[in-house]
């Protein structure tokens, strides 16, 4: 997300993209808002966005646009001709990611009434045929429509926008249930578009968790999606079933949605998109994401080659939410997070393993439980919080060969039984070697 780029400076951009190529991603899908639709002005996207082109070319990094369409209210919308401007201005840059000769573009949003297939069509057309695009938007209302009848409205997407050349689904969580998502939509909107004979890519979105607390009285301004085990999931759906042009992260820096891959900002940060904005702050600063990135490098490498990668190193990926679903906190204004009975109070430990092991994982009094893990591939376990979790207790992970622990970590939160501000985002942890240690189809991040 751009606008969460207000204080980045080419350094930082530098280290980004440098983080993300370490894990075999292959560009960032640049989400930015209409410069003129809020106060303050966001112009100030353009001069980050020219800072991204110009660090990405120098480092062998892709970038392509994802326009926001998905504010109701805004002051000045998108428009063709400027849309069409900043398209073309980066056409030709080495760091714009081509589909088929053409340059990718992408939405969020943009099936609203103020837009719509005739917006797309004049967006071409505003071009002039000077410079070719495979436009391939996110139409979420499709995508939530289609977790309940995923033929239907992957036909309707095709018969309804003939302009579009491809179709990024966004919807990467299940939507108000508590169970995993299911590919269903995905080889519905696949589907769709082979059999239309579109030429643009089917992008599938992947994500490792969602919550969002708008902290307003208004409960459905504030949810948690059923993540506990969704990356695994999601990840080995796309990849043993699905088998999409594209798969695209949500997201490397939407700290305000819980899904961010990328390291922490610095508290100090400002601007008018900062983690500060509102109490977001508050459940997100400590709780490490990293982690993450381990299990995203191992699942990109087997999707670009189609072959599991040999595991040569031992390494628990581990996460948890700090106090249960059930706690009692005392500041935050949402009166209730909606879906919030659907999370396990649990430790969720993801396992990578050279040769057979027991992986041991220890929440308070519940001690040593075990799950077992060989070097065929990911192993997964999870371990309940207990009944008294007394002053708060801190998980621990190991990594037991031979009667020996080769690798262990504590987490670096307490699980307590109550809270000040609500919190279902939750923290990742690792045992063995950290990404820090780390000297075809393509992955994009949003």
């Amino acid at each position: 997300m751009v606008q969460n780029a207000y204080s980045y400076s080419t350094t930082t951009w530098q280290a980004d993209i440098k983080a993300a190529q370490q894990i075999g991603i292959d560009g960032f899908a640049l989400n930015w808002m209409p410069p003129d639709c809020q106060y303050p002005s966001l112009a100030w996207q353009m001069d980050r966005i020219d800072d991204a082109y110009t660090v990405a070319a120098s480092q062998g990094f892709k970038l392509m646009f994802s326009f926001d369409m998905s504010w109701a209210s805004c002051n000045t919308f998108w428009n063709q001709t400027f849309m069409a401007s900043m398209i073309s201005k980066y056409a030709s840059n080495s760091a714009t990611y081509l589909w088929n000769k053409d340059v990718l573009v992408s939405t969020f949003g943009g099936d609203s009434v103020i837009y719509g297939n005739q917006f797309f069509a004049g967006l071409k057309n505003a071009l002039n045929g000077q410079v070719g695009i495979s436009l391939v938007p996110a139409l979420t209302s499709y995508s939530l429509a289609a977790q309940f009848t995923p033929p239907q409205e992957a036909a309707s997407l095709v018969a309804d926008y003939p302009s579009i050349d491809g179709f990024f689904n966004w919807q990467a969580w299940p939507l108000d249930r508590p169970t995993n998502l299911t590919i269903s939509p995905d080889v519905a909107f696949k589907s769709a578009l082979v059999s239309s004979h579109k030429t643009g890519p089917y992008i599938m979105a992947v994500s490792p968790w969602q919550y969002k607390d708008m902290n307003e009285a208004n409960s459905l301004n504030s949810w948690v999606a059923y993540s506990d085990t969704l990356f695994k999931y999601r990840w080995e759906s796309a990849i043993n079933k699905v088998q999409p042009d594209i798969i695209e992260l949500l997201t490397w820096n939407d700290y305000g949605e819980s899904h961010y891959l990328r390291n922490l900002p610095p508290a100090s940060e400002t601007g008018p998109a900062s983690v500060r904005l509102g109490e977001m702050g508050k459940y997100v600063y400590g709780m490490d994401h990293s982690g993450w990135r381990i299990m995203a490098k191992y699942y990109i490498a087997w999707y670009k080659t189609g072959t599991p990668p040999a595991i040569e190193q031992d390494q628990v990926v581990f996460w948890y939410r700090t106090h249960p679903k059930n706690a009692t906190c005392n500041l935050g204004l949402a009166s209730s997070i909606r879906n919030s009975e659907y999370p396990h109070d649990a430790v969720f430990a993801w396992a990578l393993v050279s040769s057979p092991a027991t992986i041991s994982v220890s929440v308070g009094s519940n001690e040593y439980w075990t799950f077992k893990a060989n070097s065929t591939g990911p192993a997964i376990g999870s371990v309940p919080f207990p009944d008294n979790l007394g002053s708060g207790v801190i998980p621990m992970v190991g990594i037991v060969r031979d009667g020996k622990t080769v690798q262990a970590a504590n987490g670096t939160q307490a699980i307590t039984s109550g809270c000040g501000f609500v919190n279902f985002n939750p923290v990742v942890g690792v045992a063995g070697l950290h990404l820090s240690s780390w000297g075809s189809d393509s992955v994009l991040v949003g």
